[in-house]
């Protein structure tokens, strides 16, 4: 009887074992809202030049220096506004630095983030800026091989696309990646 009672127990115990671990796997959707990585090449990632003026679209953080102030473009650049005349100030230049969140001036030298790397931009010549110097990977950055956020879906990184800087929401089909 007790052999009995331990077979029926241990048979008991491997189904609910077996049952907990199939409703434990996940199945795959076929579509779901999900993240893609967004691309781009390195020569375009890391070029810093002067551009014209243009609208303020994603306006960040504002930094008064001189006759100057810098307001960044959230992750495209810096725009240059002569304020010295307070009353109206005119948008004069544009900065590409694509990724730039940050921005601090000393001595004619803007140190600001071009993504991963942390560069010092001469605007001695405010019409005609250049790179000072470029130290790389000094900050995190984007993960480039999933999103920032748990438990979604994504499109698997594809490094031969290029490097990853943003991921984007969109309708993924028969996902294979999730974090």
């Amino acid at each position: 009887m007790i052999q009995k009672k331990s077979v029926i127990g241990l048979t008991a115990a491997i189904t609910l074992l077996l049952f907990g671990l199939v409703a434990c796997v996940e199945k795959t959707p076929k579509s779901i809202t999900g993240y893609a990585p967004v691309y781009g090449d390195t020569a375009t990632t890391l070029l810093i030049q002067s551009e014209p003026a243009r609208p303020i679209v994603h306006g960040g953080k504002i930094y008064q220096y001189q006759n100057y102030t810098f307001q960044i473009e959230n992750g495209e650049g810096i725009h240059i506004i002569n304020s010295s005349n307070p009353a109206n100030p005119q948008k004069i230049g544009f900065i590409r630095v694509g990724g730039c969140s940050e921005i601090s001036i000393r001595n004619n030298i803007l140190y600001t983030d071009n993504h991963q790397d942390l560069v010092a931009i001469n605007i001695s010549n405010i019409n005609q800026v250049s790179v000072a110097s470029r130290v790389e990977r000094v900050f995190p950055g984007i993960n480039q091989s999933y999103p920032p956020y748990n438990g979604v879906w994504f499109e698997c990184v594809d490094p031969s696309k290029g490097i990853v800087i943003g991921w984007t929401e969109k309708l993924l089909v028969n996902p294979k990646c999730k974090r």
